[in-house]
């Protein structure tokens, strides 16, 4: 199944290791409402990415 969400908007960290655990992306299919709000995006647990590209992230949902 693919499923684009968008371009990642935040990320969440370990701030005693310094590691990144998990990035944000919106959801939902209403982009200009999560612009003005967080209520749908989608948080992907770093332990869920598979590869990073230039302009692709895979994970595994």
């Amino acid at each position: 199944m693919q499923e684009g969400y968008g371009y990642v908007q935040d990320v969440c960290a370990d701030l005693e290791t310094g590691r990144i655990t998990a990035i944000i992306v919106p959801g939902g299919s209403n982009k200009i409402a999560n612009f003005f709000s967080s209520v749908n995006d989608i948080v992907i647990k770093w332990e869920n990415i598979k590869c990073i590209g230039d302009d692709l992230i895979l994970v595994e949902i």
